[in-house]
């Protein structure tokens, strides 16, 4: 990242946009549950920003992308905290459905994106319905921090 910056300040007006633009995030295929397939997209998303999600990350926390995952059969669960979550300032790239056990929700990060963990805390304690923070495990889609929605999450 360091020399992406280096390259940016000696060639101010260069429009190269290769993999420092930010981690593409990926909606997972809907489960079979229809509970959020309606507002669901099955493209991929991506983040059209071309200032890498780390160094947004000093600016704001909010400004990592969140992914929320729904693993419940509450019907349109993710599209509506993702709008909660928007509304209090953080960005929400995509939302979907999610099969897995999860015990309870939980904002997950990954450990290798500075402020992944910070935010993830901060994301805690303004939505006290997620009641873990953890690192992000095998399975889960790309992106700094992936919420897991459970049926304790309320959005009302």
């Amino acid at each position: 990242m360091l020399v992406v910056a280096v390259l940016a300040l000696r060639h101010p007006t260069s429009k190269s946009t290769g993999s420092a633009t930010g981690t593409p995030t990926h909606t997972p295929t809907s489960s079979s549950s229809g509970s959020d397939t309606s507002r669901s997209s099955s493209a991929p998303a991506t983040h059209s920003s071309s200032v890498p999600a780390t160094s947004r990350a000093v600016n704001s926390p909010k400004a990592l992308p969140l992914i929320v995952l729904n693993t419940t059969t509450i019907n349109h669960l993710a599209a509506d905290a993702a709008a909660l979550f928007t509304g209090a300032g953080w960005t929400v790239t995509s939302h979907a459905n999610y099969t897995n056990n999860i015990v309870s929700t939980c904002a997950y990060y990954d450990p290798s994106v500075a402020g992944a963990q910070a935010a993830a805390t901060l994301l805690q304690s303004e939505f006290s319905d997620i009641l873990r923070v953890k690192p992000k495990f095998a399975g889960l889609p790309a992106g700094p921090i992936v919420v897991v929605l459970t049926s304790n999450f309320k959005t009302a």
